[in-house]
Order: structure tokens, then sequence, then C-alpha cells
């Protein structure tokens, strides 16, 4: 059995907090559907996942005490198998002015820019959480070939639909932004819209497919 808690943090912030490091595909899914089941309930003013918690922040109108419960009593019954993720998947362009350091990254892991593209789009990702931005999602897990760390100086202007990489993650930079991680290509796909109900278009367990697009590769 995982081994964590549940509790009231504030007034009106319930939180299921796991003590793993690193959680078992299993568990990770099981965290997904607890966070389906926490949208589903419409109490909640906001739910922030993280990578071994989630954090979800009551309508003042409801009871935290009757919710944590709630909370507890969800997390022990969900099953793993009841989350079923979106797939998507984003036209990418690779290289030259799309993605400025693709041939930094191609030299620095001894491959050439287009096994870096091949690598990079070949498989399949997951949204592990959000944060840093509204609508950034951390997408894993990378393959072991790109590790990367930050850029030692980060840019002050990373322009939206950047893809990106660095050390075991991939993403897509939804807006305009400073930022450090190694930028290898560019989208068109918008993945925040604040005029939606979910301005995220990408949700934690959301699985993301890049696509090479034939404008643009290196």
């Amino acid at each position: 059995m995982t081994n964590n808690k549940t509790y009231i943090l504030g007034e009106r912030a319930l939180v299921l907090e796991i003590f793993q490091t690193n959680l078992s595909q299993h568990q990770q899914n099981k965290l997904f559907a607890l966070h389906a089941w926490m949208r589903e309930q419409k109490v909640f003013i906001d739910i922030v996942p993280a990578k071994t918690t989630i954090t979800g922040y009551l309508m003042h109108s409801q009871d935290p005490e009757y919710w944590l419960d709630r909370l507890r009593e969800a997390w022990e019954d969900i099953e793993p198998e009841a989350f079923q993720p979106t797939v998507h998947q984003i036209i990418t362009r690779y290289g030259k002015s799309d993605g400025p350091d693709l041939d930094s990254v191609a030299s620095l892991t001894g491959l050439n820019p287009s096994q870096v593209v091949e690598l990079h789009s070949e498989q399949s990702y997951q949204v592990k959480f959000l944060g840093f931005l509204p609508g950034f999602a951390y997408l894993g897990d990378l393959n072991p070939k790109l590790h990367l760390p930050r850029l030692d100086t980060p840019r002050t202007h990373v322009p939206p639909g950047s893809v990106a990489i660095a050390q075991d993650l991939t993403a897509v930079y939804p807006s305009e932004s400073p930022g450090g991680w190694r930028l290898i290509g560019h989208t068109d796909t918008v993945l925040f819209n604040h005029q939606l109900e979910s301005p995220s278009i990408l949700q934690p367990g959301d699985v993301v497919k890049f696509i090479p697009s034939t404008e643009g590769i290196c």
C-alpha cells in the first residue's frame, strides 16, 4: 500500500501527499485518476497536481472536513484503470530559427540533428504535472540519450510554442516567458486559452506525441 496522508492546509486547501520520491506507473495513474475525480466534483476553485502531491482549493461554500473524508475515500477506492488519458498530436518544426539549440544539443549528445529529432519524436510522453507557467506541462520521460542540463544562462525571452528539453523532460512553452530549457523546435498548437472552462489544453496524465512537420526539419 502506498504510504500517504491527507490533510487540510490553511482554511480551504485539501492535500494528498505520497511519501515516495518516484512513483510507479500504477501509482501515477492512480494519482491521475484522482485528479480527474476531483475535477468532476465541481467544488474546487483550483486543483494543483505535482509530482507526488495533489492540492485542491475548495469553494467557500464547501465544508473542508467533509471533502477531506471524501478525498480519502476516493483515493482508497479509485482504480488506476479508471484513468483514460487524452492523446494529443503536436505538429513540430525542428531546428533553424524554430529550434535554435538543436545543433548544440546534437553536438553535446554526440548525435546529428536528424537523430535528435528522431529520438525526440519517436516516442509518446505523459504529462507528469503542470507548473512554472499557466498551461506549462512537464512531459516525461525523455530518451536518456537526450538528457542535458538547463542552459547556464537562461534566455530572457522564449517565444510561445517553443518545444524544449531539459534533464529527463520535454515541454512546450504555452506563452512568452524567460526560460532555461534548450529549444529544439516550435509548434503553432495553442496550449493555453483563458476563455475555456479548463484553460490548459494539456492535463496531468494526458499523452503527447510530437509529429515532425514537413515544413522544417533541421
